[in-house]
């Protein structure tokens, strides 16, 4: 260390500088030597590291009376452009970025002339670093013809795919990453994903860390319009990434047989590393969750809530077939599942479901109609029906269950045929059962008190945990 701290000062500032901001503070605290020489760079540290670390568009510590005001702030950045033109001058910057919450990207500077919204003196930095990106060069995209994309988008003030794609060539740290709302893929920058998910699975090289290969939470968000929605196919692009383990999607929609077909040639070892997956909001059919889930060989918690796909008309929801398409490709490995109902148009298809399948599920949150539809199908003069119907919707390892009522019909009777005899069925049906928890988006005294008072008594001698709740648990992930 003595060797070291005997540099000339002019060489001592160079590695200061180059240790931004990974090993910045470790080097500052070594001896006071080095500290008196890193003190001139603390504060902007800082302040690099209050902006970007947690980065978000628009972001800053000011109060601004109006989104103009935003694009003059020396470390505020409003649109993908301008984070590429600062990455652009001062390359350090993208080191800072831990987690990234993209959504915003164009909002600020839409309808803005390019001549507000973005710095022209910056623009040759920009161009010199697309015309070195080896990241355009290997996904064989001209970068003269990628610049012109973007600025098309610019002079038009509106939100440029070209230049939200391409910060995530730029992003060595990254470990959260939520899209654009705007994001809309298109065949130059899916070319461009490709080499990033490429480089990110490929060997280490020494001193070299691929873009976005860090990242281990994805999110994606749409509005509930049609045309905002996100596709379920696009969204592999980014769950192959090596170290994805949560992904949070709002508005995601999948039909069909045609995204089994897409993930079987883009995916050959899946999602290996993906753990937990929550679909808010979502339309998606029991083809479309089983040609996911079939890629997800370690997913322990699945959250799912439904809504009606914005194209019009009722839709029924065949809420058993999707529940089988679950048990079928993931049954086996499941550890937390929650289905619900954000908004139904239609009314959901008479069938039979099983929970056998889910040997390791231990939460379990479902919509109460579900079992109402069992009810139907079961039949209730076949020998043995109490313990059928308990058996088929709660599986033996499950410690908390959750159901939730929508308000549609039936749900009283199904629910007496639950829990009848409950504490007697409950050691050979369900042992592992700690917890219940009943909830209504009306006032709790629709549940008449008498029903309450039978299932507080089967229960209480169960030794089970009776909750009854006027909202749905939290689960872990949920926003």
């Amino acid at each position: 260390m003595t060797a070291f701290t005997q540099l000339p000062n002019e060489l001592l500032e160079n590695i200061i500088l180059h240790s931004l901001p990974e090993g910045f503070e470790s080097l500052a605290l070594t001896c006071k030597h080095l500290y008196a020489l890193c003190t001139p760079h603390i504060k902007h540290h800082n302040r690099l590291r209050w902006h970007f670390e947690s980065f978000e568009y628009g972001k800053t510590d000011l109060v601004v009376q109006h989104k103009l005001s935003l694009l003059t702030l020396p470390y505020t950045v409003c649109s993908a452009f301008n984070l590429i033109a600062r990455i652009a001058v001062e390359p350090t910057v993208a080191h800072y970025i831990g987690e990234a919450d993209f959504e915003k990207d164009g909002q600020f500077t839409r309808g803005i002339s390019r001549t507000f919204a973005t710095d022209a003196s910056r623009d040759k930095a920009v161009t010199k670093l697309l015309a070195e990106s080896s990241y355009l060069r290997e996904a064989g995209l001209e970068w003269q013809e990628y610049y012109a994309a973007i600025e098309d988008d610019l002079d038009a003030a509106r939100y440029s795919q070209h230049a939200a794609a391409f910060v995530l060539t730029l992003l060595p740290n990254l470990k959260v990453l939520k899209l654009p709302r705007e994001w809309k893929p298109v065949a130059a920058t899916n070319k461009l994903l490709e080499v990033i998910m490429r480089r990110s699975r490929g060997a280490p090289i020494p001193h070299h860390k691929p873009s976005m290969a860090q990242v281990s939470r994805f999110e994606v968000s749409a509005s509930r319009d049609v045309d905002e929605s996100f596709h379920l196919d696009w969204a592999t692009y980014f769950l192959i990434l090596p170290h994805v383990r949560s992904f949070w999607g709002l508005g995601c929609v999948g039909t069909g047989d045609g995204y089994g077909a897409i993930t079987s040639a883009y995916l050959p070892n899946g999602f290996q590393s993906l753990e937990a997956v929550h679909f808010m909001s979502a339309s998606i059919d029991d083809k479309a969750i089983a040609g996911f889930l079939k890629h997800t060989p370690n997913l322990k918690t699945l959250r799912y809530s439904h809504t009606t796909n914005n194209n019009g008309g009722l839709q029924d929801w065949d809420l058993c077939r999707f529940v089988a398409a679950i048990e079928r490709e993931a049954g086996s490995h499941l550890v937390e599942l929650s289905i619900s109902i954000d908004e139904l148009r239609g009314s959901i298809t008479p069938g039979k479901v099983s929970m056998r399948g889910f040997c390791r599920l231990e939460k379990l949150e479902l919509p109460l109609e579900i079992t109402i539809c069992t009810l139907h199908a079961l039949g209730e003069h076949q020998p043995n029906f109490s313990d059928l119907f308990l058996g088929d919707l709660i599986p033996a390892s499950v410690s908390q269950l959750s159901l939730i009522s929508h308000g549609m019909d039936g749900w009283e009777k199904a629910l007496n045929m639950l829990f009848r005899d409950f504490a007697a069925r409950k050691g050979s049906q369900v042992p592992a059962l700690k917890e219940i928890y009943l909830s209504w988006p009306i006032d709790v005294d629709d549940l008449d008190e008498k029903q309450y008072a039978t299932l507080a008594v089967e229960t209480q001698k169960a030794g089970v945990v009776l909750d009854i709740m006027s909202d749905p648990l939290t689960w872990d992930g949920e926003e």
